[in-house]
């Protein structure tokens, strides 16, 4: 029974974190106060599709092992402090 429950807490984990983001390269991509070339533009799109791609596998199949779970958080961490260095950066 503990498995089935450590399973499900990966699959949530990973679950959350790609939607994580998904919405930060989706944010990126419309920002205007961000000035990307076309080409990182479409990079980040790239990025958003792949990472709803990967939430959707993951609600699909119902569970998500260790090392999905801490790719998807990892890659959550590094879109949450490039958000985090864009809110903090001061105007100019």
């Amino acid at each position: 029974m503990d498995t089935k429950i450590y399973i499900t807490l990966w699959a949530v984990l990973a679950f959350v974190c790609w939607l994580v983001v998904a919405g930060g390269a989706a944010l990126a991509v419309f920002a205007r106060s961000i000035n990307d070339t076309t080409l990182e533009r479409i990079g980040l799109a790239t990025v958003c599709l792949t990472a709803t791609g990967a939430a959707c596998r993951v609600f699909v199949a119902g569970w998500a092992s260790a090392g999905d779970a801490a790719l998807a958080a990892s890659a959550a961490f590094y879109v949450a402090a490039v958000t985090a260095k864009h809110i903090r950066t001061p105007k100019q």
